[in-house]
């Protein structure tokens, strides 16, 4: 009995350690872990093979923050750009850490997208959202500053964009989930629109990007207010992929209703991450993800700082 009860006491003190270790690595970056991580295939990358007939995006979120974390997944997204000729690429929101930017002045514009994103690099559109971080300084300055740049595209707080590959139509909704999350009156009308935009959509792939996930098993649980609502438009009108950022890891997960959650936010900072009942894969890493679509296929590749992670197949 008393052997019994060692087992039971060393057990629980695991299960805290595991649990402690969580917590206090979601909370800074010197103790990073994945919980519950399980064996998967890796699956094989897609090769691109024309480019005129492929849609291919690069995905990464939270940015922000100046950090050697963020040199090397820049580097890294730097490297697949030249071997696989990107359409376009998006940010996720938090794109200035710790307050956004001033106005359409700020230097920030500059190190922390034009030279950060070289264009000889990366010549192509950036899709921009919102994120938590960019609102507590001057949102607006960064609508204003699709004016100024070239490829920086964000002409509102929520837009569309479509994007054709050969016969195939992709269309791109991009949300502020901040206003949705705070129950504020113009997140009232971003669902509203984003409803109606959607009804419209006569897309082979539909793809909506917000800041906020509403599927994760990182540090930061869902939103209520998200939870409330944007799933069941998703479901609704048929919509492939969600894209977002916020929880600082790289995260698939499996709706069970149609649709993936893809978690994209390890792009400058890190946090650990943990595997659900819903997760097809999660790693607590630096990195970023790459999707390719050819035809009625979608791939859906995860990228750390080193090498490919992880890729999925889904056939519409």
């Amino acid at each position: 009995m008393k052997g019994f009860a060692k087992r039971i006491v060393a057990a629980l003190v695991l299960t805290m350690m595991a649990y402690v270790g969580f917590r206090v690595a979601a909370h800074n970056q010197w103790i990073i872990v994945t919980l519950g991580e399980k064996a998967v295939e890796i699956g094989e990358a897609p090769p691109v093979i024309d480019p005129e007939s492929e849609f291919s995006l690069l995905v990464v979120g939270d940015t922000g923050d100046e950090s050697p974390q963020r040199t090397e997944v820049v580097a890294a997204m730097r490297r697949l750009s030249g071997m696989v000729a990107p359409d376009a690429a998006v940010l996720l929101g938090d794109n200035f850490y710790e307050r956004g930017v001033d106005s359409i002045d700020d230097p920030r514009f500059q190190t922390d997208f034009e030279t950060l994103f070289d264009e000889r690099s990366f010549p192509f559109p950036f899709y921009i959202c919102l994120g938590n971080h960019d609102h507590r300084g001057n949102p607006q300055a960064q609508t204003q500053y699709t004016e100024r740049s070239d490829r920086w595209t964000m002409p509102e707080n929520h837009y569309s964009i479509r994007h054709r590959a050969g016969q195939t139509a992709i269309d791109l909704f991009v949300i502020d989930t901040h206003l949705i999350a705070n129950r504020d009156d113009l997140g009232k009308e971003e669902l509203v629109w984003l409803d109606d935009q959607l009804d419209q959509s006569d897309a082979t792939f539909k793809i909506v990007l917000g800041h906020h996930p509403v599927i994760t098993g990182g540090k930061h649980r869902p939103d209520s207010a998200l939870t409330e609502t944007l799933p069941a438009l998703l479901r609704e009108h048929a919509v492939d992929l969600y894209l977002s950022g916020h929880d600082h890891d790289l995260q698939l997960n499996d709706s069970g209703q149609g649709w993936l959650q893809v978690v994209s936010g390890s792009g400058s900072k890190l946090r650990s991450t943990s595997w659900t009942e819903q997760t097809v894969f999660a790693k607590a890493t630096a990195g970023f993800c790459w999707l390719l679509v050819r035809g009625n296929q979608l791939w859906i590749t995860f990228y750390s700082t080193e090498g490919r992670l992880f890729t999925f197949r889904a056939d519409i």
